[in-house]
C-alpha cells in the first residue's frame, strides 16, 4: 500500500501546483513508473523445510486423490520404501484397470502427535474416515465401508526439505 500511496500523491502534487500556476495550459509533469521488479530470494534466504506434520497432512490428501483418481504415482512417490503404501496403491491400481471406481471423500485428522521419541520421526494420528462407496470393476456390485475413526502410525524418514513413509498401518485402540 506505501508504493501505491507513494504513486498517486506523485501525481496529484503536480496536478494541483498547476492549478495556483498563471500558465493558461497547465502541462503537468507524470514521473516515469518505477521499473517493475519482482522479488527474488537471496543467497542467504532459504527455503523452509516442510514440518512431519504438514507432511502428513499432504500425504493423507495425496492418498484421497488417488483413491479419487486412480493415479498412485504421487502416493507412492512419498513413500517409496512404504510395503504398506505399496499395498494400498496395488488395490488401486487392480480397482481401476479392472474399470472400477472408487468414491471417498478420504480422512479427516482429529489428532496428531509424535508418538515416543521425537527423533524417531513417529506419529499417531486420528482421523475420522468418511465412508466408502466402491466396485471392483466396470460390472461389479457397489460395496460400501462404513467409515468412522481410524487410529494410524506412522513412521517418516527426512528426505532434504522433506520427508518419506518408511512405515503407515492402522493401530488397534
Amino acid at each position: 500500500m506505501h508504493v501505491r500511496r507513494a504513486l498517486a500523491l506523485t501525481a496529484v502534487v503536480p496536478l494541483l501546483l498547476a492549478g495556483c500556476s498563471d500558465d493558461p495550459e497547465p502541462q503537468p509533469k507524470m514521473p516515469d513508473p518505477p521499473p517493475s521488479s519482482s522479488p527474488t530470494p537471496t543467497a542467504s534466504e532459504t527455503v523452509e523445510a516442510e514440518s512431519a506434520e504438514d507432511f502428513i497432512r499432504r500425504w493423507v490428501e495425496e492418498d484421497r486423490r488417488m483413491f479419487e483418481t486412480g493415479d498412485t504415482k504421487d502416493f507412492l512417490a512419498m513413500g517409496p520404501n512404504c510395503d504398506d503404501c505399496k499395498n494400498i496403491a496395488d488395490t488401486v491400481d487392480r480397482i481401476y484397470s479392472a474399470g472400477g471406481t472408487v468414491q471417498w471423500d478420504g480422512w479427516t485428522i482429529l489428532e496428531l502427535a509424535p508418538k515416543g521419541k521425537p527423533s524417531a520421526h513417529t506419529y499417531r494420528f486420528v482421523v475420522d474416515s468418511a465412508p466408502t462407496r466402491y466396485r471392483e470393476s466396470a460390472e461389479g456390485p457397489w460395496k460400501k465401508l462404513a467409515g468412522g475413526r481410524v487410529v494410524q502410525l506412522i513412521v517418516l524418514e527426512p528426505v532434504g526439505d522433506s520427508w518419506h513413509v518408511l512405515e503407515s498401518r492402522e493401530l488397534s485402540e
